[in-house]
């Protein structure tokens, strides 16, 4: 199904269309933008801005983005790629059962209509945004996943994601690529086969490819550029050194991984205690064979195949990563400011989150449907419905002194 979403003042108010009843924008009724400013809004990005939450997506999570909540702040227009449920694919509804809200690995669409043998085209989307896609993939056709996958066909119909979003000649814009450029690498521990993290140099490339098509498609146009969350910060990651202080962590560890585990004195010595080791590591033990022990490699041991390499971020790796991550971010900061952009930092917020306690240090697998907090989605990285809302208030943080408008906060 494919629904747009309408919205007056801060309530969302309906839903127009059903199996795209409008064939045209012009048949989408929209309501009078606060400011002009806002008189046409886009959102460019990946999982996050989508609505991507615990492993999934579907037209409830999609509900939740904060694209949808700063489109309603705005009195704008918001059209987005509705799926059917339970999704594509259906996110997790329980963390140690692994049980999703439908079948694992399906992917529910949603129905095109045809009429005479044509099928109808959809109206044009307000948040363009893909799971999965990086910084090059957004100017960029091709036949090699993620850009041919049919999520991805679905939402851009064989455009790029740049062209997809100039479709409702925006005003504005929230723009957040990047996360996906780092993420798996760091996530498996820089170790193969994941690719390895795009260099910085291939980033301002790829991002600077990106903005210079989009400002050229839509001259005048506005917005905030957001910056790469560190990975370091994400609660699928944990510090060996918590298992080493604390029992309760360590007897939740040995449950997950099936088996007693244990530090291994040489390695997780000393430094090796703030090597970050990715919950995957634990499932991964659970896979050894039944005799073996459940020990926890916290750096590369020169075995092959290395049982401290995947799924662990030793401290040196740490600090490549963070590297890389600033690199990112002092390009982007730099680009919006040369653009007359804003700029949001989405770390400090998270650290913040963190340092509070509100994204636990060491997941609560106690609580299997808020294992990581509730900032953090079930898959351990992406933001929560009530993160989203946190996202969105921070963005017109900066955007109303930037641009000199009023916009709401969301209670």
């Amino acid at each position: 199904m494919s629904r747009t979403l309408m919205v007056r003042g801060a309530l969302l108010v309906g839903v127009v269309g059903a199996l795209y009843a409008c064939t045209s924008d012009a048949d989408v009724v929209s309501p009078a933008p606060v400011d002009p400013l806002f008189g046409s809004y886009v959102a460019i990005g990946n999982s996050i801005t989508a609505g991507f939450q615990s492993d999934g997506i579907n037209d409830s999570t999609q509900k939740t983005s904060y694209a949808l909540l700063l489109a309603q702040q705005m009195h704008t227009r918001y059209s987005y790629p509705s799926l059917r449920m339970p999704g594509c694919q259906p996110p997790i509804a329980n963390v140690l059962t692994g049980v999703r809200v439908g079948p694992a690995g399906s992917c529910a669409l949603r129905n095109i209509p045809v009429v005479n043998n044509v099928p109808i085209a959809p109206p044009s989307l307000n948040n363009v945004a893909v799971p999965g896609l990086g910084t090059a993939d957004v100017t960029a056709l091709g036949t090699a996943a993620p850009r041919n996958n049919a999520l991805t066909q679905l939402i851009l119909g064989g455009k790029t994601m740049v062209q997809k979003a100039l479709e409702v000649n925006p005003t504005f814009a929230t723009i957040w690529m990047g996360n996906n450029d780092i993420l798996a690498a760091a996530l498996n521990g820089l170790a193969p086969p994941v690719p390895p993290p795009t260099p910085v140099n291939t980033f301002v490339a790829n991002y600077a490819k990106m903005m210079n098509e989009f400002t050229t498609g839509a001259p005048g146009v506005k917005g905030v550029l957001i910056g790469v969350v560190q990975v370091a910060g994400v609660p699928l990651l944990f510090q060996a050194g918590v298992l080493a202080q604390n029992p309760a962590a360590l007897a939740a560890a040995s449950q997950i991984a099936g088996r007693a585990v244990s530090l291994d004195p040489t390695t997780c010595a000393g430094t090796g205690l703030t090597s970050l080791i990715a919950v995957p590591y634990l499932t991964a033990i659970r896979a050894r064979p039944p005799a073996a022990p459940g020990t926890i490699f916290c750096r590369k041991t020169g075995l092959n195949p290395d049982p401290g390499d995947a799924g662990i971020l030793d401290p040196d790796e740490q600090v490549t990563v963070a590297t890389l991550i600033n690199g990112y971010n002092a390009y982007i900061k730099a680009k919006a400011d040369s653009l007359g952009f804003a700029y949001w930092d989405p770390n400090p917020v998270f650290a913040q989150l963190r340092a509070s306690g509100q994204i636990p240090l060491f997941p609560i697998f106690t609580n299997p449907t808020e294992t990581f907090g509730p900032f953090i989605s079930l898959d351990g990285v992406h933001p929560s419905t009530r993160a989203h809302v946190t996202i969105a208030n921070e963005l017109i943080k900066v955007i109303n002194p930037k641009f000199g408008t009023s916009l709401a906060a969301i209670p």
